[in-house]
């Protein structure tokens, strides 16, 4: 009987050690599975999240607008009617709605100074004849700010907003450096090192 119940023992005792030995190798097999499961969990939200925003061509809409303001002489004028206002408002609505964090930290940026300068009666950036002074020149680099940051959030391509003012000001070299300048201290305010 005492032969019996050992026997029974050391079959207790090899099943156990039969069953810790499989659970421990199959432990790494398990974390790699959850890990990939994982991985592609958050590859296809990804996934779904960007054809969300690209299915209905909102995207290149908001990116083409803000490009025409920031590259086209002239564009800002009609913001003062309206038809203009309105259009400005949903694209304002848009870039928030599909821009990234950074992109609406930048729109934020440009309004506070649009809003200042009408504070200031600084010159108005809606009247592109001539290039407003120094204290102006804030708008238009926010503004290329914001196209750069919009092309990197729907496409992932970074662009320089230099090359962006490159684009609109023929003078461009004369004011190179009050545009780092601005840059510089748009990125500090961000929280931004680059």
């Amino acid at each position: 009987m005492k032969d019996v119940f050992n026997y029974v023992i050391y079959l207790i005792g090899l099943g156990s050690l039969a069953f810790t030995v499989y659970t421990i190798r199959k432990v790494p097999d398990m974390i790699s599975d959850k890990l990939k499961s994982n991985r592609e969990f958050e590859l296809n939200k990804a996934l779904q999240i960007d054809e969300f925003y690209r299915k209905d061509g909102n995207l290149q809409d908001i990116m083409l607008e803000w490009t025409h303001y920031a590259i086209v002489n002239g564009a800002m004028e009609n913001l003062n009617t309206e038809e203009g206002l309105k259009k400005l408002q949903i694209l304002v609505q848009k870039t928030v709605g599909y821009g990234s964090s950074r992109t609406v930290k930048l729109l934020t940026e440009m309004f506070q100074e649009v809003y200042q300068d009408n504070a200031d009666n600084r010159p108005n950036l809606s009247d592109e004849s001539e290039l407003p002074d120094k204290s102006g020149f804030s708008t238009i680099v926010i503004m290329a700010m914001i196209v750069s940051s919009l092309k990197e959030d729907f496409t992932g391509q970074k662009i320089e907003p230099l090359d962006i003012l490159k684009i609109k000001i023929n003078d461009y070299v004369n004011y190179e450096d009050d545009f780092k300048i601005i840059i510089d201290e748009i990125n500090t305010k961000l929280g931004v090192n680059i």
